[in-house]
């Protein structure tokens, strides 16, 4: 029991750095079809949506302070987490069909978390 779940907490890891590692080039990422494209979307915000959590911490902690940062922060990211995590979780379901108005688009915004210049940093300030 323990081997398997090893193996698929591997197999996930390896897969959410796989898809979540964005291309260098525009060109590359416009020939990506796009049900494909969506389908990677989906892996990288399902798997690392509890990234929300820290980046709002760190966020919130930049604007009002440490304190608010650890509460507010905590509470704000665990929210977008769960936000992402859904939207990740769809967007792999649907993933050969377009939705709606939408279609292939992403339906959160940035399309995939740690885009650069997406979050505050420390140096920015």
């Amino acid at each position: 029991m323990m081997r398997r779940v090893s193996q698929w907490s591997t197999l996930l890891l390896v897969g959410g750095l796989v898809v979540g590692a964005s291309p260098a080039h525009a060109e590359v990422v416009d020939r990506i079809p796009h049900p494909v494209r969506k389908l990677g979307r989906g892996l990288a915000n399902a798997i690392g949506g509890v990234l929300e959590i820290p980046l709002a911490i760190q966020e919130v902690g930049l604007e009002k302070g440490p304190v608010a940062g650890v509460t507010l922060g905590l509470v704000l990211g665990t929210a977008e987490a769960i936000g992402r995590i859904g939207v990740g979780a769809l967007e792999i379901v649907t993933f050969p069909f377009p939705l709606g108005l939408q279609g292939y688009e992403p339906l959160l915004l940035p399309e995939f978390i740690l885009e650069p210049g997406s979050y505050p940093s420390s140096t920015s300030r």
